[in-house]
């Protein structure tokens, strides 16, 4: 009683453990009215626990403290027998326990913190990095880009001997799949650093898509597809966004869906206007599909889906997740739904209070109803 500490005693009888005795129980019991005098001649083992939780000294904390937790409530109150190679080595509480695992736990949390901010700088430097590259790689590259361009043209006159030609087409091409690359990696490096920006304007989405249509429309037949342009009933509302990303946006989808739809297929690019007042811009494909478990992930930086139609396709890995965040930039989402070997649906939603809804002004509707009476 003496001592505050002791919350558990081990009884032993020959060097064999028989037991514990717990403080409260003890004080509970023995001082009672007529405890004392019941049982104060009697042996401990009248008021000990003679089936203690036996616990291996090489245990450890976190794994006991399940134990107990997994126990009940009961077995939380009470003590329990250290043993090292079946050898009485020690008593311990719940309360030893509890302090244990705090302790690991704060050395955890520390370590973790310690780790986090470490890789938070260094995600910094790295973007911080990428974005401030952006005029050191892209000069170099314009400037072989445009002279690639001259000499193919033959702009000062005839390449000799003729097979310089295949070779500056190559160097061309290169280049200018290279400078997209470069593209992708400094915008998603720019977002990442948040120095994402917007430059917004009223347009059209219907002739924004059309235009990026021209411009893929030769690889896209070259690949044997066929597209289809479908808008909803009546004209399509402009938009307030930044156009560049929109453009950006359809182009990484499009070009999407050419590259994984085999010849034959067909990809349509069609516009609907929601309830709400959102609206969607989808681009559908008959290609080979995404399984249904790795959507999500393709919308993670450097991701992309393995299997053998894809491994044998260049890319980045940063289209998709590109194209999200340049429509969550302007308060949209951007969704996928897709079905193994039957295609993929890609979904662009624009919000509400972006999408404008313009009023026929009355003269006008005035003179499209005499003109449909004088038809």
């Amino acid at each position: 009683m003496a001592d505050a500490d002791i919350m558990h005693l081990p009884v032993l009888k020959d060097a064999k453990i028989v037991g514990i005795v717990n403080r409260q129980d003890f004080t509970l019991t023995y001082t009672v009215l007529y405890g004392k005098e019941i049982y104060g001649r009697q042996p401990i083992s009248a008021l000990m626990d003679a089936e203690p939780m036996i616990v291996a000294a090489s245990l450890a904390a976190e794994t006991l403290n399940k134990m107990l937790v997994s126990a009940g409530h009961g077995s939380m109150l009470k003590g329990f027998i250290v043993v090292k190679d079946k050898d009485y080595f020690g008593v311990g509480s719940v309360m030893d326990v509890l302090a244990s695992v705090a302790d690991i736990m704060s050395d955890r949390a520390r370590e973790l913190d310690i780790a986090r901010e470490r890789a938070e700088q260094a995600s910094i430097s790295k973007t911080n990095f990428l974005a401030s590259m952006s005029h050191e790689l892209r000069t170099p590259l314009n400037a072989i880009i445009g002279f690639a361009d001259l000499v193919r043209k033959e702009s000062f006159g005839a390449l000799q001997p003729p097979r310089y030609r295949e070779y500056i087409e190559d160097i061309y091409e290169s280049g200018d799949h290279l400078l997209g690359l470069i593209n992708e990696i400094l915008d998603m490096a720019k977002i990442e650093a948040g120095r994402f920006e917007l430059n917004e304007d009223i347009f059209d989405p219907s002739m924004t898509a059309s235009r990026v249509l021209r411009m893929l429309q030769p690889s896209g037949e070259e690949a044997g597809l066929t597209f289809a342009f479908e808008l909803m009933e009546g004209a399509v509302p402009m938009i307030c966004a930044d156009e560049r990303h929109l453009q950006q946006v359809l182009l990484n989808l499009i070009s999407n869906a050419i590259k994984f739809t085999d010849p034959g297929g067909t990809i349509t690019i069609c516009s609907l206007l929601n309830e709400d007042g959102s609206l969607e811009i989808q681009i559908r494909d008959t290609g080979i599909g995404i399984p249904a478990d790795q959507i999500e992930n393709i919308f993670e930086p450097f991701e992309q889906v393995e299997n053998s139609h894809t491994r044998t396709k260049s890319g980045t890995g940063l289209g998709l997740p590109l194209a999200r965040a340049m429509v969550e930039a302007v308060g949209g989402t951007l969704s996928l739904t897709s079905c193994e070997g039957v295609g993929t649906c890609a979904c662009a939603s624009i919000p509400a209070e972006r999408v404008i809804h313009e009023e026929p002004k009355a003269g006008a509707a005035a003179d499209a109803d005499g003109e449909s009476a004088a038809a």
